[in-house]
């Protein structure tokens, strides 16, 4: 029975000790979700887009973000790259949302994506990921990713 007692106790002691290690190292990655989306005009060949997403500090301390770079994939159809160069604190536990433009060459047309919306919302599936660049010197990007439905807002502008 005393060797069991001590086996328990090594594995719990072991796992405390990769816990520690692992909180000393940092900071968890923010969730990064995409809040919804709206055709602009576009530009050329360029379908473009006004994007919002929700960034979600899940640590137990502020995160100084210096930039956001991310690929967005709407629908199956094409990736649109984006990066967020906006210096923001988002607050323990805290959300903040970042609303840019984006624009895509090699993203099919609108009238294409269209036919991928969904329910009442018009929501498109989409995953988001990339790396998010925190204001301290030497430290290592953080990765993200994310996937789910976004919202396509259709404004009277068009």
């Amino acid at each position: 029975e005393m060797r069991i007692v001590s086996v328990i106790l090594v594995t719990v002691l072991g796992f405390a000790a990769i816990a520690c290690a692992s909180a000393q190292r940092g900071v968890s990655a923010p969730r990064i979700t995409v809040e919804s989306l709206e055709p602009l005009p576009s530009r050329g060949a360029q379908t473009r887009f006004r994007l919002t997403l929700a960034v979600d500090n899940q640590n137990t301390e502020p995160l100084r973000i210096r930039g956001i770079e991310f690929k967005l994939r709407l629908a199956d159809q094409g990736i649109i790259d984006g990066s967020a160069a906006v210096p923001m604190t988002v607050e323990a536990l805290d959300r903040r949302t970042v609303t840019l433009e984006v624009g895509s060459e090699i993203l099919s047309s609108l009238s294409r994506l269209m036919s991928f919306v969904q329910g009442p919302e018009n929501a498109l599936p989409y995953e988001i990921f990339g790396e998010v660049y925190l204001d301290r010197r030497g430290r290592q990007p953080l990765r993200f990713s994310a996937n789910g439905q976004v919202p396509l807002v259709m404004t009277a502008e068009r």
